[in-house]
């Protein structure tokens, strides 16, 4: 049985990140308002925050995705390479689930590449702000992919970014050199070492309510080819 539909033992943490000195040369750290993180951790997905109208996680079953479905999520942006075993065939469950699926695979081995992270941005720019989910294996690719956009697109200062980011789940050091060079390529100072960002949580509620749905029968993939990044 999902945890995540039926769980009583789910733990949602708010999270509220105060940036005290900021990283980025676009935006003035006095003016960044603070900014509320929810962070949940379950037994099926132990990788699970929220932050605005973007979802970053592990991946998720079939049963997770009608929770998100469920919670209008209708975008989901899949960092995974084409190889990974999902366990089930992803593309055609979100689309039979009447959500959008975007394959952007990260070889984080690979040389860095600035088009891979401007491709991504621009995806979550353009959506118009409804809600989507991000993820990889474990969160620490969508937690990457996501700390560009937090920093270029939403002026939110590095050294705060950061901290969301390792929260969310990024730990990864050749992820981390990667946001990095893609900063710096726009701009963005990054402090060596990083300043410190005050951190204070507060509990949230202990459980998710069930919800039962019956699951449409998924659309021909055929009619939907997966997306990819040519880099």
């Amino acid at each position: 049985m999902n945890k995540l539909l039926t769980t009583r033992s789910t733990s949602l943490f708010a999270i509220t990140l105060l940036c005290l000195v900021g990283g980025c040369s676009t935006s003035n750290p006095s003016k960044t308002p603070m900014t509320r993180m929810k962070v949940m951790n379950t037994v099926d997905m132990p990788q699970l925050s929220h932050c605005g109208d973007i979802w970053i996680s592990c991946q998720p079953t079939e049963e997770d995705l009608i929770w998100f479905r469920n919670n209008y999520v209708t975008m989901v942006i899949d960092t995974r390479l084409r190889d990974e075993e999902r366990g089930f065939e992803e593309q055609a469950y979100v689309i039979g689930l009447g959500m959008e699926y975007r394959l952007r695979p990260l070889d984080i081995q690979q040389n860095f590449t600035i088009r891979y992270f401007d491709g991504v941005r621009a995806m979550l720019v353009t959506r118009n702000n409804i809600p989507t989910l991000i993820h990889g294996e474990t969160a620490d690719r969508p937690a990457g992919v996501w700390m560009t956009y937090r920093v270029l697109d939403e002026n939110v200062p590095y050294a705060q970014a950061l901290e969301e980011a390792k929260l969310a789940g990024l730990n990864n050091e050749a992820m981390i050199t990667l946001v990095n060079q893609y900063l710096q390529a726009n701009g963005v100072t990054i402090p060596d070492p990083p300043q410190p960002v005050q951190v204070v949580e507060t509990d949230g509620p202990d459980e998710i309510e069930e919800t039962v749905v019956e699951v449409p029968p998924a659309d021909d993939p055929a009619a939907a080819p997966t997306e990819s990044v040519r880099d």
